[in-house]
């Protein structure tokens, strides 16, 4: 990860704080108590929630859709919860606890017993079948966007967006440093990455610090549903907690092989990544976003490094600079201003086909 976002403290975190209480005071109490809205008493504003989908669905007015779903899953889980004997209920409180340590988990701690479906105990398939179901579609199900949803956090996640892209206006994407980010003026918000995968890992989809902007590439292109915490072959691993404040910087270098900079391929280049302090979690990223791919590609590409080139072998007549004058611009503009154009890739690129030769006289 090039850098790290800061984190925005949003009402928007209500959400997370409602499935917090449903989890904690109504599910792990259920086998000592029955299913009622007296159970949201201590939590006033879903309480409300609750309270409106119970008299419309009495009224008949609680149609197939998000509200039903959710008012329905709640005491669907809560009756399988009431089967459950104290250890196991300790047991998913441990498991819930530890998948919303984020930071925790990112930087490889032991100290978490934390759960994916698939580790799920296999005796317990009718809770975990609905518990899978619920977290699952809870962030897309559209439930966020019911209007009582919305008046009783008082914000929604457009709004979150807007005020999170203020606090981080870097304006690209900070996993792959290529594409810009939409900002609180465009038509259209980028998606937030579930960095700990909703379809892998149960308990935190509304948790805000799992929930990180990200652009359609590193999304839905390239990352997907990847595991960051396991490699392919199910080994633990460290990965860049995107709202870390201590993300030190990743060296990148280009080797050039070949001086016909006017066909550039993939093949003629090499790219090499190297972080002081954050190595294991390098090659996490690059994996997860097949960031070395994606370089290789950009320094190949005619807007890319061939532009780059172009530049220094070309436009210097136009300020009437010496070759020398006008790559040492380029490298100085391009350390000033690293996340503006992928500037921080052209350095490496410009100052490895330096390094090959190609602005030899």
């Amino acid at each position: 990860m090039l850098f790290a976002y800061r984190y925005k403290s949003h009402q928007m975190e209500m959400m997370h704080e409602f499935i917090e209480f449903i989890f904690e005071q109504v599910w792990c109490n259920a086998p000592n108590t029955e299913y009622g809205l007296e159970l949201f008493e201590e939590c006033k504003p879903l309480k409300r929630i609750m309270d409106q989908l119970y008299r419309e669905d009495l009224a008949g007015k609680l149609k197939d859709g998000s509200g039903k779903w959710f008012y329905e899953s709640v005491n669907q889980i809560f009756n399988e919860f009431k089967k459950l004997n104290v250890n196991n209920i300790d047991e998913y409180r441990q498991y819930f606890l530890a998948n919303n340590a984020i930071e925790s988990l990112c930087l490889g701690s032991s100290e978490h017993n934390f759960v994916r479906y698939s580790d799920f105990d296999p005796n317990m398939t009718a809770l975990n079948s609905k518990l899978e179901d619920f977290f699952k579609k809870l962030y897309s199900s559209g439930f966020l966007n019911l209007e009582v949803v919305k008046r009783n956090i008082s914000s929604n996640l457009n709004i979150y967006y807007d005020e999170f892209v203020r606090l981080n206006s870097m304006g690209y994407c900070p996993f792959c440093g290529l594409q810009p980010l939409d900002n609180e003026f465009d038509p259209t918000r980028d998606a937030f990455d579930h960095y700990l995968p909703k379809s892998k890992y149960p308990f935190n989809s509304v948790n805000l610090r799992n929930l990180v902007p990200s652009c359609n590439k590193c999304n839905s292109g390239n990352k997907r549903d990847k595991d960051p915490l396991h490699d392919s072959n199910n080994n633990r691993r460290r990965s860049f907690y995107p709202f870390s404040e201590s993300i030190s910087n990743i060296e990148i270098r280009v080797n050039v092989l070949e001086k016909n900079w006017l066909h550039l391929k993939p093949n003629d280049l090499a790219i090499s990544f190297t972080s002081e302090l954050c190595q294991e979690e390098v090659e996490t990223w690059k994996e997860l976003f097949k960031v070395e791919e994606r370089y290789l590609a950009r320094c190949c590409d005619a807007a890319g490094g061939r532009e780059w080139l172009n530049r220094v072998f070309i436009e210097r007549e136009n300020y009437e600079l010496s070759l020398e004058k006008m790559l040492a611009g380029e490298l100085r503009c391009a350390e000033n201003k690293p996340w503006i154009d992928a500037n921080f890739l052209k350095k490496a690129f410009l100052e490895g086909c330096q390094l090959a030769g190609l602005f030899d006289a």
